[in-house]
């Protein structure tokens, strides 16, 4: 059995500082979903709901420096991602959703809403639970 180079001194260290630097709130909930519909609107009946975390998050974009080509235009590709407390024990899976409920340094953001794309995993010293997000338009 290999041995850790890392101390689990400065793991802590670097999830706490990893954990200070998240000025938002948000909620993550799993809806259900279902596949009733309105006969007359033809609108989704939408699913029951479970909250899955609510606390400190921090939501940012990366930016690619590659670009595609779509047609006759260059589309530049951009990632944004959202990071929870690594000590979090809610299992977050692709299709969650996300709301911003605070933002002090922000407030255009509060009421914001993500969907989870992909559960980023890797490495020993992660800081973070960290996700890919895509802005959602889904109704609540």
């Amino acid at each position: 059995m290999s041995v850790s180079p890392i101390s689990p001194a400065a793991i802590a260290y670097v999830r706490e500082q990893a954990t200070e630097v998240m000025q938002y709130q948000c909620v993550i909930e799993r809806v259900e979903r279902s596949e009733d519909y309105d006969e007359e609107t033809l609108v989704l009946t939408p699913g029951d709901r479970q909250e899955l975390y609510s606390g400190r998050c921090r939501i940012w974009e990366l930016s690619g420096s590659a670009s595609i080509m779509v047609g006759d235009a260059d589309i530049y590709q951009q990632s944004t991602q959202l990071s929870i407390p690594w000590n979090t024990t809610a299992v977050i899976k692709r299709y969650d959703e996300v709301t911003i409920t605070a933002a002090p340094t922000d407030p255009q953001m509060v009421g914001k809403r993500y969907q989870i794309q992909n559960v980023a995993k890797a490495g020993e010293m992660r800081a973070t639970r960290r996700f890919e997000v895509t802005g959602a338009e889904v109704p609540l």
